[in-house]
């Protein structure tokens, strides 16, 4: 007879991707706990934050957000906007989330694309990084059902390859809600973009356009990043919330500091610290790690034992390897117009020319995208530095909000066992828990990306008639962490099968955005999201927990 247990199924954190599993086995009746490290957060109470600091964080100045991030910086859990994660290689991933109830995407732009049918087969394709043991196909239903369940807005009938054809991918139904309307940013930009053969793309994202659920309709606020004051953009914690009231359990502030296996391969149970540093076990029949793409390796990689001196789920020796994510580049133009970016979401308009294709064996594919953004504080404090001030300053702020754009490019990277995760021998938190250390890297392919990158600089410039004030090259990090937990069929050379099991502990599954096996150049969380609700039904049907 089995022991008793506290739970049919612990979900170690409580992101997107552990809120939607949680919601889906709570429904069914299954008994949940979710461990999360973090707190709670209030959104009122970020907003207040927000709004009270001298320095206001967005997506066009990531490099100084420690400054002024508005989510909890405490012992147990340390800011990844602080010195928390140790980089120890050539690039440096200044990846940036947040371990909080509801998670990363509390500060995401919101981004929700499916990837294309050609970005799960790269390898067989084109000779690049490795292929998925499924296609698109596999994949498709699911995206459909994360689609609804984030309440996607988008434009149907797109073509998101890039190319001005007929609608690609397929999908076999439409969009929950139809797509935000284009301002006139983006409307001028097109047409002057469009006739050097750039085809606009309007960004599938999780922003409401009518109320959806407990969501109002986007009101264009554009400061998705850092929150949302409206909660009209998804979060992960809107998911916790539902699978709270299904009858899931949430214990938040505290923080797994290992899993334990038997010499079987059986996971047992878990254990974890609370602020108070005292320590607490827990125990299941299923495991679901679902902490983001550097805690869940860095927390497998810390769970050894005599057994399993690697750690859990690495007989493969790749846990923590094959980091991606999409390392860019950013250009800053001047134009000769007023065309008034600000108006709407952070980001809406993109250009995908060169997302797919034979190029891809010579060098990666890429997206660009417009940066929606008006830092007019920075402006501000850069301009009465100069000594700027009264009537001129006035006329400058109107300049430079009315004219001045961002435009980045986010790279596809290859999973390559070099770039990794590991705890770091030397330095801890509060706890006593080793910090993240990172080696990351980039290759002759992706400078090769950089290079023709920078010829579609160069010729928006020239289309646009405008001035470019600066190009940046220094490996910006754009957040989207995959890969350290890869998925394949073969368990010498992956961590979890194709149905996100562990190979070498067949209760314990693995979500999110860490198990891909390629990045393309999309974000990747519908594709995080698409993978856990299947993942969720494979529990539930299959495993039946």
């Amino acid at each position: 007879m089995d022991k008793p247990v506290d739970a049919e199924v612990i979900i170690i954190g409580s992101g997107v991707m552990g809120g939607l599993i949680a919601t889906r086995l709570a429904k069914a009746g299954k008994s949940v706990i979710i461990v999360e490290a973090g707190p709670r957060v209030k959104r009122q109470e970020i907003v207040e934050r927000f709004r009270n600091s001298p320095f206001k964080m967005s997506l066009t100045n990531m490099k100084l957000q420690g400054v002024g991030s508005p989510y909890p910086d405490l012992p147990h859990v340390p800011s990844t906007y602080g010195d928390y994660i140790q980089h120890v290689g050539p690039v440096k991933y200044a990846t940036r989330y947040l371990r909080v109830v509801g998670g990363t995407t509390w500060h995401f732009g919101s981004a929700l694309w499916r990837m294309v049918p050609n970005d799960f087969r790269l390898h067989s394709l084109y000779g690049r990084g490795r292929d998925w043991p499924f296609g698109y196909e596999e994949l498709e239903p699911w995206y459909g059902e994360a689609e609804a369940e984030l309440g996607v807005s988008g434009v149907n009938g797109q073509d998101e390859s890039g190319h001005g054809g007929g609608a690609w991918p397929p999908r076999s139904r439409p969009f929950p809600m139809p797509g935000l309307p284009p301002s006139y940013l983006f409307t001028r930009l097109s047409a002057m973009l469009g006739k050097g053969g750039y085809h606009p793309v309007l960004e599938p994202n999780g922003r409401a356009t009518r109320p959806w659920k407990k969501r109002p309709a986007c009101a264009g606020n554009n400061n998705c990043n850092p929150v949302c004051p409206i909660a009209a953009k998804y979060d992960g914690s809107m998911h916790i919330d539902e699978a709270l009231e299904q009858g899931a359990r949430l214990l938040d502030n505290s923080v797994v500091v290992s899993i334990e296996a038997d010499d079987r391969g059986k996971i047992t149970g878990i254990r974890y610290k609370k602020p108070d540093g005292s320590e607490h076990q827990l125990t299941a029949h299923h495991f679901v790690l679902a902490a983001y793409g550097i805690e869940s390796p860095k927390l497998l990689l810390n769970s050894t034992s005599p057994r399993y001196p690697g750690g859990i789920a690495n007989g493969s020796d790749q846990v923590g390897r094959n980091l991606m994510g999409h390392t860019g580049i950013s250009m800053n133009l001047m134009m000769k117009e007023d065309v008034w970016p600000g108006q709407g979401p952070t980001e809406l308009l993109v250009y995908l020319n060169n997302r797919d294709g034979d190029f891809r064996r010579d060098f990666p594919s890429y997206k660009i995208k417009v940066r929606n953004t008006v830092p007019t504080a920075d402006y501000a404090a850069s301009l009465i530095q100069q000594g700027v001030l009264g009537s001129a300053l006035d006329k400058a702020l109107h300049r430079l909000s009315a004219r001045s754009l961002n435009f980045a490019i986010d790279f596809e990277t290859l999973p390559l066992a070099e770039n990794r995760v590991l705890p770091s021998r030397t330095k801890t938190d509060a706890l006593g828990i080793p910090l993240p250390e990172i080696y990351y890297s980039v290759t002759d392919y992706w400078h090769a990306g950089k290079t023709q990158g920078l010829k579609d600089f160069e010729r928006f410039a020239q289309l646009l008639n405008a001035d470019v004030l600066k190009i940046d090259t220094q490996y910006q990090d754009r957040q989207h962490i995959m890969g350290t937990t890869i998925m394949g069929d073969d368990p010498a050379n992956s961590v979890v099968n194709r149905h996100c099991q562990s190979h070498d502990h067949p209760n314990l599954f693995i979500a999110g955005t860490s198990v891909m096996p390629s990045a393309s150049c999309m974000n990747p969380t519908l594709t995080g999201a698409a993978l856990s609700l299947r993942l969720a039904d494979y529990l539930l049907n299959t495993v039946r927990v």
